[in-house]
Order: structure tokens, then C-alpha cells, then sequence
């Protein structure tokens, strides 16, 4: 019998006898369990995250859990395994060996190095405590050496003073603080061979101040920080474009405490004791970014006028790195343009620090291979960052037309000598553009403001980032301060510190003090004609020796925190007529001091400003005018209180208690950093009666050479107390100075009463 060719349909009833025997749906939306592999290896990265610095466990944590809750246990686990086992957190482990510590340069600091690996999550209270344990034990390590050297020698004093002597221990200190990646003051000299007595101890000073190490260890947890950022993927254009938010957020802190601390100081003139507003003056110099601005592209627009009267041409050329110094690419065109990591960078993880010296070593072969075959360019240079925060440089040049195409070809060799056979090298490393005359101002304008404050970009956007170029301005201002890159550099251009000299004398003519070469280049800088002022300096590419006019600088009469000559400006000099003859454009004598603080509740108004300055000025004034109108000006808040007891204050209204307690804490007298103890363990505040002159400060290192002879180690404020004339026992030793006259006036009128 044939089979049937149809099976037959059996309906469905709508009702069932038992509720059991109902079909059900069949179960969905349950994930299968991580099998024991999936569950270790997930785990393992975990633990590993675990080790990191606070910030990146909360992003990595805060990743995993919100894909847990969203996505499930696989999409959560796949990103454990693969996004940060395989990817993310080796370039982490990258970064982190790169900013190790060098436990190579000094065995000596082994137990610090778990301290050290924590720098980039360190707070501040326990970075400061880092940094006085270095210098303590920097210290300790040098007072040993000394010890050991007095010890061979039969207690020789004199040995501790011989050059060989200093150079074994700069060569001992600076040494072992090189294990926490700084670079001591001095020791380019020291590599070289040219360090002298002076110069290694005062760098060895720094080296035993904590203070210098905080410096040191804040800027190495900033960009430490910031690189972690740039490895993770925080930095690019589809996050946050140049800098970290965290950096953004920081430097803009930093901004508007600085601000904060400019309002409320004034700048006194110290012999007539006439004030004006700190900052009012801050903000009428460079230090303005849109003055700044305006200097910029007035330099650039007199520099490509003076190349068009001197028939150069103009080049606008680009470089930048190769792709190894960049931690990310973009893919795609158009719309469908997305961010990848760049595994070419992961081996190294340079930092953009590390490719602008990269740059600059490109820019030290060019030079050289400028002056070799007797070319010549000038004109500016500006660094600003890819959306991936590596730097590249943007360059516009005046040379002759002979030399332009030498120049080109110069410039392209070295900037593709380093992975130039890579994909995408030949269109991206190196570019050129001839301008045309006229219109380079305006060519890197746009470059300019981008970098300092996005002036007349509005509405404009970034090609590489598609943001609009006003709100970039902050980001690669942030990106500048974190990584301390200079923005602009002029290239063969007379000094603009002589230019800006030149525009603090108005309407004075020189003709007469000077010639007339050394006016003309007044003349130019007082209206602001820059091309004027290059024909009168001498042109582009001329030396500083041989230039018309030159900064003046006189050593200043104190010396700094490390007992070391301080340069200052004073004026302009003109090399052709001599050193000697300087003319001084900074002749008043300023100090800040804090800003008088009205109180309307209390109807008083304090005239008093304390110094900022840890100086006695009572042994500096020349006039006893002077010195009368220090010593008798209106005291502090708290005394204008007592001295006015018509005065009703309100204890009850909360706002005038605290601005009467906070103007207090205010005048309360606090202790130089220069002047505290010696000892890093130890503090002390100095009252302002107590403070040394500038001669007594200037006689402390003879004091205490002269104390080493004799086998004394004295501390800061015994050497104090003998500038001053004190008599200090050490032993059955009695110490004593003669002490040095105060007021030379003073002194003159009692001999002359006496007689």
C-alpha cells in the first residue's frame, strides 16, 4: 500500500481539559552562564585594574558596571577581556614604564619607588610630604659625604672647598635624584665639563629643598596624569580634543586663582609709596592674550613687509611627526570619520613632549644644514596639537628666491628621514605653500588666534575636530600649560625683549644720549612699525652682538632663595657704543602688596597693604622720608578697631564677624620661605622686624665658610644672628661678627649731636 504524500493537519483546540497540558512560550531573554574561562580571565583583568591609580579604576569600573546593567554579563566580560586585557591596559603598562622610576640611577631610593608609582593619583598634602622626604634624606646623604671627606683629610676644612671636591658631589647628589626622572639645575654643565663651585651648590640647594622637589613632583603627577588620559582614549576628537577635561578644568582653576590673587594686590612704588592696581598692569601687557594677540600679528605683518621691500619671498610649510608619536588615527570619510587606537604607538608611548623634542631635534639638523650650504630664513613659528594632543609645527619663512627651493628640499629630506617609506608619510609629513605677496599675515592669522583666544573665528570649525575654533582656544591653551610647550617662536628676527624695551621710553629721543642709529630704532618701536625696526636693528639673521640696540640687565642686589646673583633688566644698551653706557627704562622700584578691603558694615576702610616682599625695607631706604612714611603708615583693621572706639560693630550679623576674622587672618605676619630652618622637619615664622637687610643676607655665605673652617655646622637662624652681630657659643668656641651699620644717616646725626 502507497503511503500518503500529506501529513495530516491536527488543529489546535482552543481549550484545554488540564491547564498543564497548554503549550508555553518557548524561554527567552536568560543569558547562559560565563563558563569557568570566560569567569577567570575576566576576573584576572579586574585584580589588574585594581593596581591602578583612583582615576582610572573609576572609568574602568564605571564602564563595566554600566554595560552590566544595560548589556548583560557577556557584553560586560567581553569588554574586561578584550577591550582592557588586550588593548586599553597594555598601553597603560606602557605609559607607566615609561614615567617609572630609574631605580638604575640610584639603589639608594628602592623603597620609594611604590610611593613614586602612585604619583599620578597622589593628593597634594601627601605629595608635600613626598617631596620633604627626598630632600631630607638628599640631605642627610650629603652632610655624610661631607663628614667622610673631613675625616680623610684630618679635618681639613678647605677640602670641602676645591673644585674637584663639589663636583664629586654634585656628581653623588644630583646623581641619585635623577632615579625620580628630574633633571638637576647644572647638569648639562656638569656633563660637559663646565661646572663651576658656585653653580653646584646652588644646585645641590635645590636638590635639599623640598620646596624645588614639590615643584618638580606637581608637574610630573600633571602630565604623568594627562598621558594615562591620552592611552585610554580621553584625548582625541571624539572626547575631549587637545587636553583631558581634567586638564581643561585645572588650568582654568589655575587661571582664575591667579586672578583672584591679581585683585586683590596692589603694586607699591617704594619710595613714594604711590599705588596702582596689579591688575590693571597685568592686563595692559603680553601677558593679556589679546595684546598678546595683536604683538603677534603686528610682528608678523612688519616681518612680511619687510621681506616684500627686500624682494624674499614667502613659504608656509607644515611638519609633523611620524605616526608612531600618534596614540591615535581616524578612519573614514566624511561623516563615517571615527577615532582607532594606533598600535604603532604602543610599544613606546611617547608623549607629545616627546615629540616636540623629536621636532626640535629636526628643526637642529635643519639649521645646520642651512648654515652649511649658506642659506638663510626668518620669520615664525607656531605649535599647536592634533586632536590627539602630539604637536606639529606650522612655519612661515621669508628667504631669497635662489634659496627657497634648496630651503624646501633641505626641509623635506630631514622631515621624512624617520619613517618616510610609511603609508601616508609623503602627503601628511611635510607640506609647502608659496604665498603670495600680501597675504601671509592673514595666512596665519587664523593659527594665532586659535592658539591664544579665538578672535574673529566665530562660526568657524575645526577641520580635524569639527568644533568651532572660539571653543578650541581653551583647550590648546590647556594643552600648552600642561605640557609646557612654548606656542610661538620667532626664527631670525631681532630680539623682541629690545623692541619691547624700546616702547617703555615716550617721546624721549636718544639722538643725543646714544646716535641716531640707536633712535631710529625708538622711533620704530614707539609707534610700532616692526619692519622699521628690523632695517634699523640691522635686518633679519643678524647676531645679537652686532644688533643696534641689546637688553641691559644689572645683577640685582639681593641674591635669590639658593644665595645666587639674579639678572635684572634695567634699560637698553648699544653694543657699538659700548656695555657702559646703558640707558635705564626701569628706574621706580615696585613691590606687591595686598589690595586695600573696604568693610561697608563696619564703615572702615584699611589704608595698610603688607608687603609682600620678605625684605626690611627700614635697612634699604636711602631718604628717612622714606623710611618715616614706611614705619608710620595706618596699621591693619583689627588696629584701626582699637583706635576708633566710636566705631558700632554688630556681633550678632554673621557676614561682618567673618570679614572682620578673615581680614585678621589676613594681617597675620607669616614666615619667608627663605628665611624658615634649614631642617625640612622644622618650621618657624620670622616677624618683620626680625628679617635681614640686604647686606646682612649678603654676608651669610662668608659666615658660614667661615664657620666650616672651624668644624661648625650652623643652622639658619644662627647664622642670622651672627650677620647681625650676635655672639653664638658652639662648644668652647665664641663666635662673632661686627655688626654691620643700619641706618647710615641715623648714625651721621647722633655723631654729629655727640660732638
Amino acid at each position: 500500500m502507497q503511503a500518503s504524500r500529506f501529513t495530516p493537519q491536527i488543529e489546535t483546540p482552543e481549550a484545554w481539559a488540564f491547564s498543564w497540558n497548554k503549550p508555553r512560550q518557548a524561554v527567552s531573554g536568560l543569558e547562559r552562564p560565563l563558563t569557568r574561562d570566560e569567569y577567570d580571565q575576566g576576573q584576572a583583568v579586574l585584580i589588574k585594574v585594581k593596581t591602578l591609580s583612583t582615576d582610572l579604576q573609576e572609568i574602568f569600573t564605571g564602564r563595566h558596571k554600566h554595560l552590566l546593567k544595560t548589556q548583560g554579563i557577556h557584553a560586560a566580560n567581553k569588554y574586561l577581556v578584550y577591550t582592557l586585557g588586550r588593548s586599553i591596559l597594555p598601553r597603560v603598562d606602557a605609559v607607566n614604564a615609561a614615567h617609572a622610576m630609574n631605580v638604575n640611577a640610584s639603589m639608594k631610593f628602592m623603597s620609594e619607588a611604590d610611593t613614586y608609582h602612585r604619583l599620578p593619583s597622589m593628593g597634594d598634602k601627601p605629595l608635600r610630604q613626598f617631596a620633604q622626604d627626598i630632600a631630607g634624606q638628599l640631605k642627610e646623604i650629603y652632610e655624610e659625604r661631607c663628614d667622610q671627606l673631613l675625616a680623610e683629610n684630618d679635618g681639613d676644612n678647605a677640602i670641602l672647598f676645591e673644585l674637584k671636591t663639589q663636583r664629586s658631589l654634585y656628581c653623588d647628589i644630583a646623581g641619585m635624584s635623577r632615579a625620580f626622572n628630574v633633571t638637576p639645575m647644572y647638569w648639562k654643565k656638569y656633563c660637559k665639563g663646565k661646572l663651576d663651585t658656585v653653580s653646584a651648590i646652588a644646585g645641590m640647594s635645590r636638590l635639599v629643598n623640598p620646596d624645588w622637589w614639590l615643584g618638580q613632583l606637581k608637574g610630573q603627577r600633571t602630565r604623568w596624569r594627562e598621558s594615562l588620559l591620552i592611552a585610554i582614549g580621553k584625548v582625541n576628537r571624539d572626547a575631549s580634543p587637545y587636553a583631558s577635561k581634567q586638564a581643561i578644568r585645572e588650568v582654568r582653576a589655575r587661571h582664575l586663582s591667579n586672578l583672584d590673587y591679581l585683585k586683590n594686590c596692589d603694586l607699591e612704588n617704594v619710595e613714594t609709596g604711590e599705588r596702582i592696581s596689579l591688575i590693571d598692569k597685568v592686563m595692559a601687557s603680553i601677558s593679556n592674550p589679546e595684546i598678546r594677540r595683536m604683538e603677534l600679528m603686528s610682528t608678523i605683518a612688519g616681518t612680511e613687509k619687510y621681506a616684500a621691500a627686500n624682494g624674499d619671498v614667502g613659504m608656509f610649510l607644515t611638519i609633523t611627526t611620524p605616526s608612531k608619536y600618534h596614540p591615535t588615527r581616524i578612519v573614514g570619510k566624511g561623516d563615517k570619520k571615527c577615532v582607532q587606537r594606533n598600535h604603532a604607538w604602543d610599544k613606546e608611548a611617547y608623549t607629545p613632549k616627546d615629540a616636540q623634542r623629536y621636532l626640535c631635534g629636526i628643526w637642529s639638523k635643519i639649521r645646520t644644514a642651512f648654515k652649511d650650504n649658506d642659506l638663510s630664513v626668518y620669520g615664525m613659528r607656531v605649535v599647536e596639537p592634533h586632536h590627539d594632543a602630539t604637536p606639529h609645527w606650522h612655519m612661515m619663512l621669508f628667504t631669497k628666491p635662489a634659496m627657497s627651493q634648496p630651503v624646501i628640499d633641505i626641509m623635506r629630506k630631514y622631515a621624512m628621514r624617520e619613517d618616510g617609506d610609511e603609508r601616508g608619510a609623503a602627503k601628511n609629513r611635510f607640506d609647502c605653500k608659496h604665498l603670495n605677496r600680501g597675504g601671509a599675515a592673514g595666512y596665519i592669522a587664523k593659527y594665532i588666534a586659535k592658539n591664544i583666544d579665538g578672535y574673529a573665528l566665530e562660526g568657524e570649525r575645526d577641520h580635524e575636530t569639527g568644533e568651532l575654533l572660539t571653543d578650541a582656544a581653551a583647550a590648546v591653551t590647556a594643552w600648552a600649560a600642561t605640557w609646557r610647550i612654548p606656542q610661538f617662536h620667532p626664527i631670525g628676527l631681532p630680539t623682541m625683549g629690545s623692541y619691547r624695551e624700546c616702547r617703555r621710553i615716550r617721546s624721549i629721543s636718544l639722538t643725543e644720549t646714544f646716535d641716531e642709529e640707536v633712535e631710529a630704532v625708538r622711533a620704530a618701536a614707539d609707534v610700532g612699525d616692526f619692519m622699521a625696526y628690523m632695517a634699523a636693528q640691522g635686518g633679519a639673521n643678524v647676531p645679537r652682538d652686532e644688533q643696534t640696540v641689546r637688553v641691559a640687565r644689572r645683577v640685582a642686589a639681593e641674591l635669590n632663595a639658593y644665595d645666587e646673583e639674579v639678572k635684572k633688566v634695567v634699560g637698553i644698551f648699544a653694543p657699538h657704543l659700548g656695555d657702559s653706557h646703558v640707558y635705564e627704562t626701569r628706574t621706580t622700584q615696585w613691590r606687591i602688596v595686598s589690595s586695600a578691603v573696604d568693610v561697608e558694615v563696619l564703615t572702615l576702610k584699611s589704608a595698610s597693604g603688607a608687603p609682600r616682599s620678605p625684605v626690611n625695607n627700614c635697612g634699604l631706604v636711602k631718604s628717612p622720608e622714606a623710611a618715616n612714611w614706611q614705619n608710620g603708615g595706618a596699621g591693619s583693621d583689627a588696629e584701626a578697631l582699637i583706635s576708633q572706639p566710636l566705631a558700632v560693630i554688630d556681633w550678632t550679623d554673621t557676614a561682618a564677624v567673618r570679614a572682620i576674622v578673615t581680614r585678621i587672618r589676613e594681617e597675620t605676619p607669616r614666615g619667608s620661605k627663605s628665611q624658615r630652618s634649614f631642617d625640612p622637619t622644622k618650621g618657624r615664622y620670622v616677624a618683620p622686624s626680625a628679617r635681614l637687610t640686604a647686606e646682612e643676607r649678603a654676608r651669610l655665605p662668608k659666615i658660614e665658610r667661615e664657620l666650616t673652617k672651624h668644624g661648625i655646622t650652623a643652622e639658619r637662624w644662627e647664622l642670622e644672628a651672627l650677620s647681625r652681630g650676635a655672639k653664638i657659643s658652639f662648644g668652647d668656641l665664641v663666635m662673632s661678627f661686627e655688626p654691620l651699620p643700619d641706618w647710615a644717616e641715623f648714625e651721621g646725626y647722633v655723631s654729629s649731636t655727640v660732638s
